[in-house]
């Protein structure tokens, strides 16, 4: 009998983020081209900085490049073809990160904390945990609501562990 947290769960982001991105680089790149062409240098330089978004996107679109992987063993997460895995083991927590700019809501994220005995890079995930109130946190959201995504990555977690269902966290701002 398998149980659910050994059934592989495969998670993509929304192809319309990376329409979006496409599309607004293109807008940025053809503005700046112009203003460059007619006697406006920095709009060439407009141009060179909106133009490393267009290929970040095409990647973004490519099958495989981007992708969250959920299984027994822990967790694979891949952005723009660079792969990470972490077992469950390494992981304490997970939750809602929200991303403010000068106090308004830019975005969510899931974050995550380690355990206090994983001992890799503990001056940087010190530093994040400052800036950010967590150690590391997923690149995408995967089509999920991050509150979805959290209690999908908490319950997997609690399942590799054998542990009961625990109270839920309260979201970290």
């Amino acid at each position: 009998m398998t149980r659910e947290h050994d059934t592989p769960l495969r998670l993509y982001p929304k192809r319309s983020s990376a329409i979006w991105l496409l599309f607004t680089c293109s807008v940025f790149v053809t503005i700046g081209v112009k203003l460059g062409v007619s006697g406006e240098w920095p709009g060439f330089l407009c141009a060179a900085f909106f133009g490393l978004g267009i290929p970040v996107a095409v990647i973004q679109l490519l099958p495989g490049s981007t992708f969250l992987v959920i299984d027994a063993e822990g967790i694979t997460f891949a952005n723009l073809f660079r792969q990470t895995s972490l077992p469950w083991s390494v992981f304490d927590e997970f939750f809602v990160v929200t991303l403010r700019q000068t106090g308004v809501k830019v975005r969510e994220m899931v974050g995550f904390n380690f355990v206090p005995t994983y001992d890799r890079a503990k001056l940087g995930r010190a530093v994040a945990k400052v800036l950010s109130k967590c150690e590391g946190a997923l690149p995408d959201t995967y089509g999920k609501k991050a509150e979805e995504l959290a209690a999908i990555l908490n319950a997997r977690l609690r399942g590799a562990r054998g542990n009961e269902p625990s109270r839920p966290r309260p979201e970290r701002t």
